[in-house]
């Protein structure tokens, strides 16, 4: 973003930022019994890193992928800014169990909101979202447990790799007039360009069924708007081996996959699966096989959507959007976060094991098809 800010600026709209969503001020209790639950932790600030001169955003956020979070320590969010009198580069950290992509779009709204000046109002602590679809609570009379970290700690061992880029507001008012034309969405032909241009270097890709993992917001669906939680489902696209052919016509099937996820009912299937399999009072492994079982995809296209608030926050102006980034800890997943901001679609890739060259593929790929 761009304007003249100060350190003590933000630690000032960070606070602002903690009092409003009751959800940043939490820790994971597994001590009580056999069902983790959210424990407020009043008196933790969400911690504020100052980045060296000279370093990227992109090598900030290769490095808060590695930085594990103590679940038992509130907040589970910290921030780290890579200031400059007249521009800073914010980057937000959550914890997925607090948050999910449209979230830190909302907690970003609210902290350039305090940053510029504005005052936000405090939210009550949000019911889960098992209380909002009406599943019935889970519970257990059996002894918690203090859970091992060890298995996380050997997955950030590996380096993460973090690449972005931007598509010029010319090529995205292209996209935006052709998608309509076409019957189909942004998402839809960004998926298919995704999954055009790894098959073209990629073997594995190619040889094989590629399975596309698109989070889907169920905000509106279930009567939520912009609070700080975790309001997600999961909808997938498996395009099959040689099934590549003109980029609208696989946008056209990528589309009618994503279809049902549009309403409540539609998205019901997998969120019972889900609550279901989260009933059993599992370890660390059968959690594990459980992630690997339920989120193995070759490739996540997270796309949090056209911003939605004006980029203008007093003298304050967000200039660029790179998010989520997130990996399920699969070492040869791909994942793609997607925002459109000041008219330019904005991609952030990060795996790792990263496909050489996937973002200058998929730019290539959307180019040809307008």
């Amino acid at each position: 973003m761009t304007g003249a800010t100060t350190i003590a600026d933000w630690r000032r709209a960070l606070d602002a930022l903690q009092a409003r969503h009751p959800m940043l001020s939490v820790c994971i209790d597994t001590r009580v019994n056999r069902v983790p639950h959210f424990t407020a932790s009043d008196g933790f600030e969400i911690p504020l890193r100052i980045a060296a001169g000279g370093s990227t955003w992109e090598r900030e956020v290769e490095h808060e992928m590695r930085t594990l979070f103590d679940p038992r320590m509130a907040p589970l969010a910290r921030t780290v800014l890579i200031h400059e009198p007249e521009r800073t580069f914010v980057i937000l950290v959550a914890h997925h169990s607090i948050a999910d992509g449209m979230s830190s779009v909302f907690m970003l709204r609210d902290l350039l909101t305090a940053l510029g000046g504005g005052t936000l109002s405090t939210y009550p602590f949000p019911r889960s979202l098992d209380e909002i679809l009406g599943v019935p609570v889970r519970t257990s009379t059996e002894p918690g447990v203090t859970f091992s970290y060890d298995l996380a700690r050997t997955f950030v061992e590996a380096p993460v790799y973090v690449r972005s880029t931007v598509v010029g507001a010319e090529l995205t008012e292209e996209l935006r007039e052709r998608t309509h034309r076409e019957g189909v969405t942004i998402h839809a032909i960004i998926c298919a360009a995704v999954a055009a241009a790894g098959r073209e270097v990629d073997a594995v890709w190619r040889d094989n069924p590629l399975r596309i993992f698109s989070p889907v917001d169920i905000r509106r669906l279930v009567g939520l708007q912009d609070e700080c939680m975790v309001a997600f489902s999961k909808a997938n696209t498996i395009l099959e081996t040689n099934s590549m052919g003109d980029l609208w016509g696989t946008a056209r099937v990528i589309k009618e996959t994503l279809r049902p996820f549009k309403t409540q009912v539609g998205n019901a299937p997998v969120l019972a699966a889900i609550s279901e399999a989260m009933a059993a009072n599992l370890d660390v492994e059968q959690g594990a096989e459980l992630n690997r079982a339920a989120f193995s995809e070759e490739v996540m296209v997270s796309n949090v959507g056209l911003l939605p608030y004006s980029p203008h926050f007093g003298n304050l102006k967000l200039k660029s959007l790179w998010a989520p980034v997130i990996l399920r800890g699969h070492a040869p997943e791909q994942t793609i976060g997607v925002a459109t901001v000041n008219g330019q679609i904005h991609f952030v890739h990060s795996s790792q094991n990263p496909i050489p060259g996937l973002l200058g593929g998929i730019q290539k790929q959307l180019s040809r098809a307008v």
